[in-house]
């Protein structure tokens, strides 16, 4: 009998081995889902996939224009940001699936995102900030060298002046500088992912400024020319590599050289995963990617594909996403063992990016809002909004509008036609949705609104209302057969809004 349950200890063990989590990998459902997003780089439809997986996702309703970069992602709004073949930014909307051109303005040298925001410089040299909803511009005095976007909303501006760095601090769309800074002459600029620090490459080692002044935080001299660094998600390390096969581990706390890792030949390119537990690296006599332990700082694997500005990237579960001849291939970091292959992926870009959007909505989210001291009794609820509404705006039916007088618009108020209240729909049981912007107590700001709200060639209409004696003016859209379709709208239309089933 105990050779037999030792036997079946020694199996489950293999088992469960076969299984476990790496030391990269997350649980699933805590935090933002690990989404990759495959953009055509010759134009098409935009494929989103979870992590790990090689089923599509989601897909864009709009097709992607031919793609030479992608700049960034902005969770808050869903928002991809990409560079098309004609310098041009633009946006991937993963709510809606449209994508839309941000503004007018090429970019014909390089260019950067933080959050949706794109900086870069146009053809005579200023200074450009194009968003979704503007663009900004900037000329200042002297040439421009470089942009270092912050993700506090600045923008460090470096220029050349009597053969200096000059380092200019600026919040867009001010022009007005918060901050300045002199330094050696810089060959190389990174900045931490949270922001708080920019490391500078001069001829003598590294300078690196705190990014709320650009007050120095901390020099460190090289005797070796420095060729790549790059900082950990959270700051507290920098690598470095310079002409000898080597990668330098600097720590920022105890401000020195901590460590060093051998390589076989000098680095010439180097990428941290977003969680900071693995350093890619590329040498320079060879096709290969080095892994390296960011918890041991060892090397842990070598990984055959092809370094890209996209690719290789390194996925939430210890995984790392790389070319391999036309495909595009997911390996265990340590292993190097596929676990997925994305046929022809080689041909496009693709972006990590941490989004929780495509999860389902909760339906306790679309309840309407019920206050404890009224919810008991409607009829007091009703009456406390409309004494409330009265005390703040007075009797609406007491306002009188001086003779002559018009609307926002220029029109005579007189002449426009009242809004009507909608007849319910009828019994039959076909299901309604309405969207709904606001609830107006004067008519002629209703009217006025619902002429601005347009969505697919529907535009919004006012439904008049009674609360109590107290006339209102609801601005709504609709109705629409199901609820995914109202919602679609609302987004589309980028105001405020909510959802209700059937009609006012």
């Amino acid at each position: 009998m105990r050779p037999f349950l030792l036997l079946t200890l020694c199996l489950a063990a293999i088992a469960c081995g076969e299984k476990r989590l790496t030391t990269a990998s997350a649980p699933s459902g805590v935090g933002p889902d690990a989404i990759l997003l495959r953009v055509p780089a010759s134009g098409g439809v935009v494929r989103a996939y979870r992590s790990g997986r090689d089923s599509v996702l989601w897909e864009s309703r709009d097709k992607a224009p031919a793609t030479t970069a992608l700049l960034g992602f902005d969770d808050f709004l869903g928002l991809a940001i990409g560079r098309d073949a004609t310098e041009r930014a633009y946006s991937v909307d993963l709510r809606l699936g449209v994508v839309e051109t941000l503004g007018n303005t090429t970019f014909p040298g390089p260019a950067q995102a933080e959050g949706a925001a794109v900086f870069g410089l146009d053809a005579q040299g200023r200074i450009l900030r194009v968003t979704p909803v503007a663009t900004w511009s900037w000329a200042p005095s002297g040439g421009v060298e470089q942009l270092v976007p912050n993700p506090d909303g600045s923008l460090v501006v470096v220029s050349e002046e009597k053969g200096r760095a000059r380092l200019t601090r600026v919040i867009p769309p001010e022009e007005h500088r918060t901050d300045s800074a002199s330094l050696p002459p810089i060959h190389g600029v990174a900045r931490t992912v949270v922001g708080d620090r920019i490391w500078f490459v001069t001829d003598s080692g590294l300078i690196a400024l705190r990014s709320r002044d650009l007050t120095r935080a901390l020099t460190v001299r090289l005797s070796d020319p420095v060729t790549v660094i790059e900082p950990t998600p959270s700051g507290d390390r920098l690598y470095v590599g310079t002409t000898r096969s080597s990668i330098r581990v600097i720590d920022r706390f105890t401000e020195e050289i901590s460590g060093r890792i051998d390589l076989p030949a000098p680095a010439t390119a180097m990428r941290v995963d977003p969680d900071g537990h693995y350093l890619l690296v590329r040498t320079a006599q060879a096709d290969s990617i080095i892994v390296i332990s960011v918890g041991t700082e060892r090397i842990v694997s070598t990984l055959a594909g092809e370094w890209r500005a996209d690719l290789p990237i390194v996925t939430p579960d210890g995984r790392v996403l790389l070319v391999r001849g036309r495909d595009v291939v997911h390996v265990d970091a340590e292993t190097g063992r596929e676990r997925v292959r994305y046929r022809n992926g080689a041909s496009d870009l693709w972006r990590l990016v941490r989004w929780n959007g495509f999860r389902p909505r909760a339906a306790g989210l679309d309840k309407p809002v019920e206050f404890e001291e009224y919810a008991a009794d409607s009829a007091a609820a009703e009456r406390a909004l409309a004494a409330m509404m009265a005390s703040r705006y007075g009797d609406p039916s007491t306002i009188m509008r001086a003779p002559g007088a018009t609307d926002t618009l220029g029109r005579d108020p007189s002449t426009r036609e009242r809004a009507q209240p909608v007849v319910p729909e009828d019994r039959s049981g076909r299901e309604t949705w309405t969207v709904s912007f606001a609830t107006l107590l004067a008519e002629d700001r209703a009217n006025e609104m619902a002429e601005r709200i347009r969505v697919d060639g529907r535009v919004a209409r006012v439904v008049a209302g009674n609360r109590d004696g107290i006339p209102i003016w609801r601005v709504v859209l609709g109705p629409y057969d199901s609820r995914d379709a109202a919602e679609r709208a609302g987004m589309a239309s980028k105001l405020p809004y909510w959802v209700f089933e059937g009609v006012p």
